[in-house]
């Protein structure tokens, strides 16, 4: 589904968001300044500054705390991006060269590291405690969830259990923090904030799952080779459900073949490709990931009818559907 409908229904805050996060990474640096301009002449779906938005519209009204935290969130989200494409060696992100490719390795560190900061020096100038322990709890829980998954490949026995944990952590966590400090800027409810942190959890799990569904769809052109994600030894929920139904051989073979740094890429991504669509591994992640939009949708029950609701739900639907 489409989800410019959405955008539409608050681009003047939408616009107030990217002229606060575009004003304040200005830099002294004519090579900063590049790398800033190249990323937000690429910058995706925006999706945690709408999530922000959003979410504090159908709770109250938007003010000028609002939009610091969704120009925050789409900050420490490019942050983290900027640092995995060096951990990863990624090449390519959403089908455009990162940063690291286009420049180098420690140019994308450093610009992830000034993003970051700047992310900081808005929180500061809030001087609202709560909203900055909500972003530093975010923070804290996205390098625990980099260095959790990071300990499981190099072990090669990650659980259900771990996954979920590890993508609450790197994804989910961000979520949380967006929309929390954003409805918290219009609202101090505390039953609502609790809502809306459920809203947020589901969804960013949810979106997480669809994300590692998409690792084993070769047919979609989403940016990312089919089987990659095992070729850095991380097991996500497709591979993790159909391990579970194979037979102690075919098992084995795998975490073998995982274990065994010389086997070639290409066999290792078309064996676990095999696997996840001999044991219905996609079919048994995307259950779940339909299960966790339920969830979000029904955490919003509390709710008045409004159009801004309405979005939000819809919001779970494009996570649950969308192609790339």
């Amino acid at each position: 589904m489409d989800i410019s409908k959405i955008n539409s229904d608050i681009k003047d805050d939408f616009h107030r968001y990217r002229s606060l996060m575009e004003s304040t990474l200005v830099s002294g640096s004519a090579l900063l300044n590049t790398i800033n301009s190249y990323l937000l002449q690429t910058s995706g779906k925006q999706l945690r500054p709408l999530l922000a938005i959003l979410s504090a519209k159908a709770c109250g009204s938007v003010n000028d705390n609002t939009i610091s935290c969704a120009a925050v969130a789409e900050m420490i989200h490019t942050a983290t991006l900027l640092h995995d494409d060096v951990a990863d060696q990624s090449d390519k992100r959403r089908g455009v060269r990162t940063v690291q490719a286009e420049y180098n390795p420690a140019a994308s560190i450093l610009t992830g590291d000034y993003w970051l900061s700047k992310a900081m020096s808005i929180l500061v100038s809030l001087d609202d405690s709560r909203i900055m322990g909500f972003y530093t709890k975010t923070v804290e829980d996205l390098s625990e969830g980099e260095l959790f998954q990071m300990q499981k490949a190099s072990s090669l026995d990650t659980t259900e259990s771990d996954y979920y944990s590890i993508i609450y952590s790197k994804t989910a966590s961000l979520f949380v923090g967006t929309v929390k400090s954003a409805v918290y800027t219009v609202c101090r409810d505390e039953k609502v904030l609790s809502a809306m942190e459920e809203y947020a959890r589901q969804l960013g799990i949810a979106f997480q799952i669809r994300d590692d569904i998409f690792d084993y769809m070769p047919g979609l052109n989403t940016g990312k080779p089919a089987g990659g994600d095992v070729v850095e030894r991380k097991l996500t929920l497709p591979l993790i459900a159909a391990l579970k139904r194979a037979s102690d051989g075919e098992r084995e073979n795998l975490i073998s073949m995982l274990k065994n740094n010389d086997t070639e890429e290409a066999l290792l991504m078309s064996e676990a490709v095999r696997m996840v669509e001999k044991y219905s591994g996609i079919e048994i992640a995307q259950e779940a990931l339909t299960e966790r939009c339920k969830r979000a949708a029904e955490a919003l029950s509390f709710m008045d009818e409004s159009d801004y609701k309405n979005d939000l739900i819809q919001l779970t639907r494009y996570v649950g559907e969308r192609s790339y």
